[in-house]
């Protein structure tokens, strides 16, 4: 018999709406709410021992010590597989659980599951770590949620490694693993193109990732001085590279003082870039990083250039750091007053 423990909001766990977002961390013993419909959806001899409960402001206000109270009263059940949700479409509720459960897997070493929809923040959050079943956008796919949670649940209580995202309902974790196939891959392709020529149903081995549309800002008004910066994910930096700027995979990004510059000289600034032949940007940095040009243009009064350099490097980042990095590169540009920017790329 496996132990399952149960991770519900204050909604789903039966106290309450957003009166009582703000409670912490209780535990019961046995299903509750949601629980029941999914303790007699588990097959065989495997049962719900515990669920906790936390209210949904708690989790997003209280950041990492209110995912340790949580953990703590799971450890406390003694699990073998933990379930976090479904949570949907919700917000708060799916960051929480995909919190929880990457907690339970990287400090309790035990399997744990949750249920999202693709467009929850907390599926791009925790996919590379957590599975994550793929649901409805509402609670009104909760039936087919929980039926899905509890095969995954059994079949992680049985110690079996789960298959591939398609087999099982997941979202890609982006893993890659070898697997033997009785048709070639130009044969494969050949018919997948047939199909969709065909109008026949068909499955990429190879999905397209999805992305956020970047929406233009309003173009600055002609003839009038504005504020502008410079930023670059081309990792422009001091020579030497003094605050180690990683070269790729970076997760963070610097900031250089320009103020007294007319542009990057040879030697004193260089290209760290681990993707592309630096040999021409170290020769003129000004190349990634307009900085002659823009000096010029404030000379002529044409605008007024931001006193740093925002600078990282782009080469190998994830979509999620990269994403964040310049969600924090614009929030700080935005609080300086800039009004534009140009973004040396390579």
């Amino acid at each position: 018999m496996a132990r399952i423990v149960h991770y519900v909001n204050q909604f789903f766990g039966g106290v309450g709406g957003e009166d009582r977002a703000g409670i912490g961390p209780v535990s019961q013993a046995g299903p509750v709410g949601t629980g029941r419909g999914l303790a007699r959806l588990l097959e065989g001899d495997h049962r719900i021992v515990g669920t906790v409960i936390c209210g949904d402001n708690y989790m997003a206000q209280g950041g990492d010590a209110a995912v340790d109270e949580v953990v703590e009263l799971i450890s406390g059940f003694g699990p073998d597989v933990v379930v976090a949700g479904p949570a949907f479409g919700s917000g708060r509720y799916g960051l929480a659980c995909g919190a929880v459960c990457r907690a339970v897997i990287d400090r309790l070493g035990i399997p744990a599951v949750t249920g999202l929809h693709t467009d929850s923040p907390g599926a791009d959050e925790y996919r590379a770590w957590v599975p994550i079943l793929t649901t409805a956008e509402t609670a009104a796919g909760m039936g087919v949620a929980l039926e899905n949670l509890a095969r995954l649940a059994t079949k992680l209580a049985r110690g079996e490694e789960l298959g591939s995202a398609y087999q099982e309902g997941i979202l890609t974790r982006g893993l890659r693993r070898n697997t033997f196939e009785d048709l070639r891959g130009s044969t494969r392709a050949i018919e997948m193109l047939l199909s969709k020529m065909r109008g026949q149903p068909f499955r990429t081995e190879w999905p397209l990732p999805r992305y956020e549309p970047a929406e233009a800002s309003d173009p600055v008004a002609r003839g009038t001085p504005f504020r502008l910066a410079l930023v670059t994910e081309a990792g422009i930096v001091p020579a030497g590279n003094p605050d180690r700027l990683p070269s790729g995979w970076a997760t963070d990004w610097m900031t250089y003082t320009i103020h007294d510059r007319q542009g990057f000289a040879e030697g004193e600034f260089e290209s760290v870039h681990g993707g592309i032949d630096t040999s021409f940007a170290n020769l003129d940095p000004d190349r990634q990083v307009p900085l002659d040009a823009a000096r010029s243009m404030e000379q002529e009064g044409r605008l007024s250039l931001h006193p740093e350099l925002l600078s990282t490097t782009g080469n190998m980042g994830t979509l999620r750091d990269m994403t964040r990095i310049g969600t924090e590169m614009g929030r700080a540009l935005i609080a300086d007053g800039v009004q534009a920017a140009i973004v040396g790329s390579t």
